[in-house]
C-alpha cells in the first residue's frame, strides 16, 4: 500500500505538467476565425492552469488589451518551456490595435528538432514565432524576463487572430 501511494505522488506532478501543456495546447489551437473571443472550452482551459498553479489566478501585467501571466512553474511545451502567457482579448473597442489570441513566451533550447517541432506547429496553426528581441511585448514582461533569462534563448509563439504563420525565425 505504501509503494502505491508513494507511486501516486510521484505520478502526480507528471500528471499536471500533462494537463498543463494539453490546456496549453488547447488555447493555442484556436482556429483564427474564433480567436475574438474565446470559447467557454478555451476560457476553461485558461482556469485550468489557473487551478494547477501554473499562472495566477490575476494577471501579473495588465496593457491595454493584454492579460500577462508569468508562469508559476516550468511547463515543457513544444520543445520549450513556458515562461509567460499573454492573452489578448477584444472586450470593447478603446483604441487601435487589438490582436485577440493567445501568445507563449518560450524558453527555448538549441535543438534543431525542438525548432523544427515549434515551426511545424506555428505552420499547422496559423501561429508565428518571432525571437523575444524582435516581439511586440510590454516593457514590464521585459524587464522580468531578462532576469531570468537569455534573451537569445527566449521567442514567442504567438496564436493571433492576425499573426497567420508569420514566423521570423529559422
Amino acid at each position: 500500500m505504501k509503494q502505491i501511494v508513494f507511486l501516486a505522488l510521484m505520478i502526480m506532478p507528471l500528471l499536471s505538467f500533462a494537463g498543463a501543456s494539453d490546456a496549453l495546447l488547447s488555447l493555442l489551437k484556436t482556429p483564427p476565425s474564433e480567436r475574438i473571443q474565446l470559447s467557454s472550452e478555451k476560457l476553461n482551459a485558461l482556469e485550468t492552469l489557473k487551478k494547477l498553479g501554473i499562472i495566477n489566478s490575476e494577471p501579473d501585467i495588465v496593457a491595454d488589451y493584454n492579460h500577462i501571466y508569468m508562469a508559476n512553474k516550468q511547463v515543457p511545451i513544444l520543445g520549450g518551456v513556458l515562461l509567460a502567457l499573454d492573452h489578448e482579448y477584444f472586450d470593447s473597442y478603446v483604441g487601435c490595435c487589438v490582436n485577440p489570441g493567445i501568445a507563449l513566451v518560450m524558453h527555448v533550447g538549441e535543438k534543431s528538432v525542438d525548432a523544427l517541432r515549434l515551426m511545424e506547429f506555428a505552420k499547422e496553426n496559423a501561429c508565428s514565432v518571432t525571437p523575444f528581441e524582435q516581439a511586440i511585448m510590454a516593457n514590464e514582461l521585459e524587464e522580468s524576463l531578462l532576469d531570468t533569462s537569455n534573451k537569445e534563448d527566449i521567442v514567442v509563439l504567438s496564436c493571433k487572430l492576425h499573426d497567420e504563420a508569420n514566423t521570423q525565425i529559422e
